[in-house]
């Protein structure tokens, strides 16, 4: 259900005059482990402003949208002019949107500055949208791991569950909004998601592989419910087959559901996959400024011997997804970030045949 329209542009902490570079320094610096992931520490929560360039590229609005008593605030930003060959343009939707919608229009501004410069370019502006919350924080950690992560037995994970109802509030909701009031080519959408967004993305990879065309997934919270979403992967890791499946919220898919082939795709219906990791992340013992205890810590939570990022993008690739694994040197969880940012907004901007826009 949608609330009262409350479009109109976005102005206080989201435009102003932080340049991406500073955002990056920011995250770098101050971020620390979303989450619980990697340490205790809290993210930054307050909001990354709009570079004031962005505003000569994108009209920036939200609106606002209540789901089975769940407030949501859907940001959206539309190019300012249409793309000179007539294409439709990509729509890139980005999970933890109060933080990271701010930052994605910097990065695409910034990339854009550079295309303009050169002649040859045939990028076209994607329309960005930002699923965030109606709240000044940049991350809503409640309401963040109700919505990415699945159904999973055991009291450390109580707070969660709710990957499958938060997905059909994007399908159902969002993504006919978006449509209905900003065409974009069906065959360029793209997903992103960082942390417990990550995880958000791996599950709609898995149960809905053909909603978006590419996913950007970084470091994703595989350790949620003891790493359940791919231990039954990695234990039927193989196992060939063709047709449909489904992944169950409480695991990662049964064994019939393997048996039948885990994606429902046509060759030419490919999801591409990104997965970016930090260094320190895949090998904490290289960090050198890890503490005992911090490291005692990840390697509690690692006991279970789920599927590393690598593994998984491993995993994809055997599966016929066109995968590919990146790794942040150096970098910790939320180092992880800027380069998620980085891929997003390349991933939207990338030159596709497409669909032509009719209405023009």
């Amino acid at each position: 259900m949608i609330s009262k329209k409350l479009k109109r542009r976005l102005s206080g902490p989201f435009l102003g005059q932080m340049r991406l570079c500073q955002a990056r320094f920011a995250w770098v610096v101050m971020l620390g482990v979303l989450a619980g992931q990697t340490s205790r520490a809290q993210p930054v929560q307050e909001i990354p402003q709009v570079v004031s360039t962005a505003g000569k590229l994108y009209n920036i609005r939200y609106q606002d949208m209540v789901w089975q008593m769940h407030q949501y605030r859907v940001l959206v930003a539309t190019p300012r002019s249409a793309p000179v060959d007539k294409r439709l343009p990509a729509a890139l939707y980005v999970l933890d949107g109060n933080a990271q919608f701010p930052l994605v229009i910097n990065a695409i501004d910034e990339k854009w500055t550079a295309m303009s410069a050169n002649a040859q370019s045939t990028a076209n502006l994607p329309v960005i949208v930002g699923l965030g919350y109606p709240e000044a924080k940049a991350y809503p950690l409640a309401a963040r791991t109700r919505d990415y992560t699945y159904t999973t037995p055991g009291k450390a994970f109580a707070a969660g569950g709710g990957a499958a109802n938060f997905y059909d509030f994007v399908s159902s909701q969002v993504r006919p909004y978006i449509e209905k009031q900003y065409a974009t080519d069906p065959e360029h959408q793209v997903l992103s998601g960082h942390s417990f967004g990550g995880l958000f993305a791996l599950y709609v990879l898995l149960n809905h592989p053909n909603a978006f065309d590419q996913y950007v997934i970084g470091s994703p919270s595989l350790w949620w419910g003891n790493g359940a979403i791919l231990n039954d992967v990695q234990a039927f890791e193989g196992k060939q087959g063709k047709g449909s499946s489904s992944v169950r919220d409480s695991s990662a898919m049964n064994s019939a559901a393997i048996d039948r082939g885990v994606f429902h795709y046509n060759d030419k219906d490919i999801p591409s996959v990104t997965i970016l990791q930090g260094e320190y992340e895949e090998n904490p013992r290289a960090n050198p400024n890890i503490t005992p205890e911090r490291l005692a810590r990840i390697q509690k939570r690692n006991n279970n011997k789920q599927m590393s990022a690598r593994q998984l993008d491993v995993w994809l690739r055997k599966q016929g997804v066109d995968s590919q694994f990146m790794l942040v040197a150096r970098g910790n969880h939320g180092d992880v970030i800027p380069a998620v940012i980085e891929t997003a907004a390349l991933r939207a901007l990338e030159n596709k045949a497409g669909q032509a826009n009719k209405t023009q």
